[in-house]
């Protein structure tokens, strides 16, 4: 079987920023041609380590290479060629430059009028800080991460490049999505994609707190270590090793076994019974399961946890998190042997069944000739019509305008996925019930607002006798159904994958789940908490030393519901060419192993382990790479990802502070001598205003960025007002609903207007109505009957 992009011609001229966007669509079967060569990271030892370094393994693995230089003329018309003949350029190349190259959208568009043109730049092409640049670490501080990421003392950045990766999956999403919509309208598309926009796309409560000051009355997040948002999950210390504990969702599970240990202390004469009570109580509830569970190690809370329904987790270190019996189980380290060494290669990101992802393959050499790669791309026939297969779709109309979609998902990493392709012109259905419809699962929580914008909301429960005949129509009718159940739900209901294929043989059925749906650990009862802690994520981030800090925001989360929407865009790409729908199986445990991926392909090829040490960047250790506190108590990132950077760090620096020595160092010398540098920049940046030194620095070409609330970021970034990043929108139960637009706009292509999130049940009528062709009075029937409610 091929797989689900097999055929696909990609150009890629990425830098690290967008390096993951190529790997994710080599991975799903595309020719994805470098033009250049990225960094190698870390030496991996014999015939591999020949080969490349882990980053060239881990990026450029299954990709060719044909090593072009746009200064140069000749270069830049086999760019050009190239452009003509792939169906998706991605690029992260300074706004203007190609145009001011002659090698623009507009002149390749004219060579090609099928092109999906994907521009990935730090913070969009338009605006006042259009030319201004970014590290993973700058991102993380300007999208509005590191205000909630850390401990109340400093900000923290996720091990992994985790902007980076967001900033990624977008690129791939909006290239699938472009070359949609270039079909459709028989025209090229470009995408001008801001990674700071990205990056607060996915900042889980940041925004929340600040639009619904009903709610949250401080407005401003704050950043509070390992602790969730919602008070109720932590990792805390254990009899041996670090575990994260939650008394959600069943608190009474939790209690009674407490009690068991004769643990429960002040809680035991009356304790919470509710959603409603464990929040008002959380800091009572927290203190008394950190008491108990400093008295059982981290792997018996996790393993008696699991048994007992509760989403705990220990926290593994990176070696342990390779080993894992549902990471060997599922085979999710692919071995490649290369010349007697062997190289094990996490991945894919999900399963496509019908499709499966290419398997491993290693890193380009030297590079190929041009004109071979030329002489491989053979010209395109002329585009047709466009309409094969998406036929509703009108010329101008939203990218997935005419696709609809099933929505069985709650809680953020489903919702998310269903919430990106709704804003990308998606029809998503959302069926609800009262009685998983409460707490922040209800319509009127900021937290499912935040979520579920661009869907309808229809009610069905799924216990009525005429629910599976309800279903079927849907899906009848439908292209995809997503799910973020534990695995076999839908299986008990009647409405499994093989039943809806037999009812729509078009379907493309995701299953989003929290370890994947086999294996040991397949019915494991996780939230991002959980899966942060089993895959390694909350071990790598935290200072130096400590296993207790983590991501201050679900980033397994976002990101599966970013590699949910890519996998459903593949899949419909694949349906294209085959005519037939897929199952498909995401891991959200195998996901966040993704998100890190670097660090277990090196240790399970025989390489070192990487652990947590602050905010170095864990790929390449760029110096410096760190945070400062600034005059005001305001915090500033700063970074240098090369030589030139240093050098124009020093010129700033070098009007104010003595550097002996330093200016003429090297990367690796700064790494030797990092902490005298991080000296020298926390005490030049005590002295000034954080909004002052940033701009400083970012004139001289330095990547700086202060760290941004909320507010910052709604009231006070210029560049996101600029790029009208915010919108209100009515709102049926809440008057109106503030969010932020999708991070990328489609040339010719506009995604206005928005929709706020449903009011439950808002559009049951409207939905049977249409869909099903029931009359009003038959959709009143069976609200009677209880079948829609």
């Amino acid at each position: 079987m091929k797989p689900a992009l097999a055929g696909l011609r990609v150009l890629d001229a990425s830098d690290e920023a967008g390096r993951l966007a190529g790997r994710l669509l080599a991975e799903l079967g595309a020719d994805v041609v470098r033009i250049r060569r990225g960094v190698s990271g870390a030496a991996l030892a014999g015939a591999a380590g020949a080969r490349g370094g882990v980053l060239d393994w881990w990026y450029d693995g299954g990709t060719r290479r044909v090593p072009l230089d746009l200064a140069d003329a000749r270069d830049r018309g086999t760019f050009a060629d190239l452009a003509a003949r792939c169906d998706v350029l991605l690029e992260t190349e300074p706004p203007g430059r190609l145009a001011s190259l002659g090698i623009g959208h507009e002149a390749l568009a004219a060579r090609n009028p099928r092109l999906a043109h994907v521009s990935l730049t730090p913070f969009g092409a338009t605006g006042p800080r259009a030319h201004w640049q970014a590290s993973d670490l700058v991102a993380s501080a300007l999208g509005g991460v590191l205000s909630v990421s850390g401990t109340p003392d400093a900000p923290l950045n996720g091990w992994g490049r985790q902007s980076f990766n967001v900033g990624g999956f977008y690129a791939a999403i909006t290239a699938l999505a472009a070359l949609r919509a270039a079909r459709t309208g028989r025209r090229a598309v470009h995408v001008d994609l801001s990674l700071q926009h990205c990056v607060v796309s996915c900042t889980e409560h940041l925004l929340m707190y600040w639009f619904f000051p009903e709610a949250f009355p401080e407005r401003l997040a704050s950043r509070q270590g390992s602790l969730h948002w919602t008070r109720l999950y932590e990792v805390v210390p254990c009899a041996t090793g670090h575990a994260m504990v939650t008394p959600a969702p069943n608190a009474s599970r939790l209690f009674k076994w407490m009690a068991e240990d004769g643990m429960l202390g002040s809680i035991a004469a009356d304790p919470p019974r509710d959603a409603a009570g464990l929040f008002a109580r959380s800091d009572e509830v927290m203190s008394t399961i950190r008491a108990w569970a400093a008295t059982r190690p981290a792997a018996e809370l996790f393993a008696e946890g699991q048994r007992r329904r509760l989403p705990f987790g220990e926290v593994r270190s990176v070696r342990d998190a390779a080993s894992s019996p549902q990471i060997e189980a599922r085979g999710f380290l692919r071995p490649l042997n290369v010349d007697g060494a062997q190289v094990r290669v996490p991945g894919p990101a999900f399963r496509m069944l019908d499709t499966p992802a290419a398997p491993p393959a290693p890193p380009p050499g030297r590079g190929e000739d041009a004109a071979a790669a030329l002489a491989a791309w053979a010209p395109r026939p002329a585009p047709g019509d466009g309409t094969a297969g998406v036929a509703s779709a009108r010329r101008g109309s939203k990218p997935l305008a005419g696709v609809r979609i099933v929505d069985f998902t709650w809680v953020l990493a489903g919702p998310h996925a269903t919430r990106i392709l709704g804003d990308l012109g998606a029809d998503v259905v959302k069926l609800q019930t009262e009685a998983r419809s409460q707490g922040t699962g209800h319509n009127d929580h900021p937290f499912f607002a935040m979520w579920n914008r661009s869907k309808r909301s229809a009610t069905l429960d799924m216990k009525h006798a005429r629910a599976v005949a309800t279903v079927r129509g849907l899906v009848e009718r439908a292209d995809v159904v997503i799910d973020n159940f534990a695995p076999g739900v839908l299986d008990r209901w009647g409405i499994g994958y093989e039943t809806q294929r037999g009812w729509n043989e078009r379907i493309v059925c995701l299953g989003l789940s929290g370890c994947g749906r086999d294996g040991p650990w397949r019915d494991h009862v996780t939230f991002a908490p959980t899966i942060h802690a089993l895959c390694g994520i909350t071990a790598l981030t935290g200072p130096t030393g400590r296993r207790d800090v983590g991501h201050g925001i679900s980033i397994s989360d976002h990101v599966s519901g970013l590699a949910g929407a890519l996998a459903i865009l593949a899949a419909l790409e694949a349906r294209e060419r085959t005519g037939r729908g897929q199952r498909i199986d995401l891991s959200q445990l195998e996901l966040g192993a993704y998100l890190i991926g670097p660090a277990l392909l090196e240790i399970a090829s025989g390489g070192g382990e990487a652990v947590a040490q602050g905010n170095r960047d864990g790929l390449d250790d760029i110096v410096p790479n760190e945070v400062y506190r600034c005059a005001g108590g305001r915090w500033l990132a700063v970074s240098a990802r090369n030589d030139a950077d240093w050098q124009r760090l020093c010129d700033v620096l070098g009007r104010d502070v003595v550097l002996p020595g330093l200016r003429t160092l090297g990367v690796a010398a700064r790494r030797e001598r990092r902490a005298e540098i991080d000296a020298a920049l926390a005490a030049w940046a005590a002295a000034r205003d954080a909004d002052d030194a940033m701009h400083l620095l970012q004139e001289s070409g330095v990547p700086a960025g202060k760290v941004q609330d909320a507010r910052d970021l709604v009231a006070g970034d210029p560049q996101l007002a600029a790029r009208d990043a915010f919108v209100t929108v009515p709102h049926a139960s809440l008057g109106t609903q503030s969010f932020e637009r999708f991070p990328g706009t489609f040339s010719g292509v506009d995604l206005e207007p928005y929709r706020a999130a449903p009011a439950f049940g808002e559009h049951t009528f409207e939905v049977y109505g249409e869909l099903l062709g029931m009359s009003e009075e038959e959709i009143a029937l069976a609200i009677a009957d209880d079948l829609l409610a």
